[in-house]
């Protein structure tokens, strides 16, 4: 369910975006997503958010790479613990460009599940 949402698991909400199977040429897509996830997150107080980014099957290049980057470092005051999903090959060489320009660090997770059961720990 590709898009940006919030859900309960285990009594902590958990907030999504989920970009899975998107590519290059969704860009408007990834934008107008990314641009209703940072309306819902600066709502939040700082440093109380658990967030999923969902990436399975997503197709990056360097305008993608640098939205999610911007993505992340507007959401660094506000985000407590943060994991991402589907991470694999070249997007893993892009991961580590944005956890060394926001100085977060993100839990690689294989599924949703993986995901919210470490995020609901932290």
């Amino acid at each position: 369910m590709a898009g940006v949402y919030e859900f309960n698991h285990k009594g902590k909400t958990i907030f999504c975006l989920d970009i899975a199977e998107l590519q290059s040429k969704d860009k408007p897509v990834f934008y107008e997503y990314v641009k209703q996830a940072k309306e819902i997150i600066r709502k939040y107080p700082p440093k109380s958010l658990l967030v999923i980014t969902k990436v399975i099957n997503t197709g990056f290049d360097t305008e993608i790479a640098g939205i999610i980057k911007e993505y992340a470092q507007h959401n660094t005051p506000y985000v407590k613990a943060s994991a991402v999903v589907g991470i694999t090959g070249w997007s893993k060489i892009i991961l580590t460009a944005i956890k060394t320009v926001t100085g977060r660090d993100f839990h690689l997770a294989d599924t949703m599940e993986e995901a919210q059961e470490w995020l609901v720990n932290q």
